[in-house]
């Protein structure tokens, strides 16, 4: 009987292990509400969509007064912002040198695990706190099922071991920006949305 349960756990032992291993998703649309927290209670501010491909990672940050959209390749470390304010429309193009250094205030960024979970997305989500050198601090909420091929931000969520599905900024005093993620969707991303515009685009950078 205890050879036959040996043999039972040894058939079962891969099918274990396979469940435990994380999903790396090299194609993603990930769509966040984005909303402001503060003592008199919580209004919308927009929506951020996260577009993953391959080793690109493209960002919308939309609302009803601006709109701006970051591109970013892991494999050049180069990055792409275009922003739009009323009928204004700019771009800024960043090395990889220059890219690190626009993101400093992230390096030696510190990551903290907690005991806290939440779900999101019918996803079992683990807390971290994330300390800068200035000692601000900022929580997320992070699934280690889905490992993304490219993150948003490397320097940002330096760290983190997963797909960060709800995090906030602080704001002056206690107000906080939180982004909380509604909806992925795992369906190929098009080439389309990685194109960056030639014309119409004052430059910046």
């Amino acid at each position: 009987m205890k050879k036959m349960k040996s043999i039972l756990m040894i058939a079962f032992l891969p099918a274990i292990l396979f469940a435990q291993q994380p999903k790396i998703v090299s194609d993603a649309t990930i769509s966040f509400s984005v909303s402001n927290s503060s003592a008199s209670g919580q209004s919308a501010l927009g929506t951020k969509t996260i577009y993953i491909k391959g080793k690109d990672v493209k960002v919308d940050l939309l609302s009803n007064t601006f709109r701006q959209t970051i591109f970013y390749n892991s494999n050049t470390g180069s990055a792409t912002i275009l922003k739009e304010v009323g009928q204004s429309k700019y771009i800024s193009n960043y090395t990889a040198d220059e890219w690190k250094k626009a993101n400093e205030i992230y390096n030696g960024i510190t990551v903290s695990f907690t005991s806290d979970t939440k779900k999101i997305l019918d996803y079992n989500c683990k807390q971290a706190t994330l300390k800068l050198k200035n000692g601000n601090t900022y929580t997320v909420y992070y699934t280690s099922d889905i490992i993304p091929s490219v993150t948003e931000n490397p320097f940002e969520f330096k760290g983190v071991p997963g797909l960060v599905l709800e995090y906030e900024s602080s704001l002056s005093g206690n107000e906080k920006i939180i982004y909380t993620a509604n909806s992925i969707n795992f369906n190929p991303v098009p080439s389309l949305e990685f194109e960056i515009p030639k014309k119409g685009y004052r430059i910046l950078h």
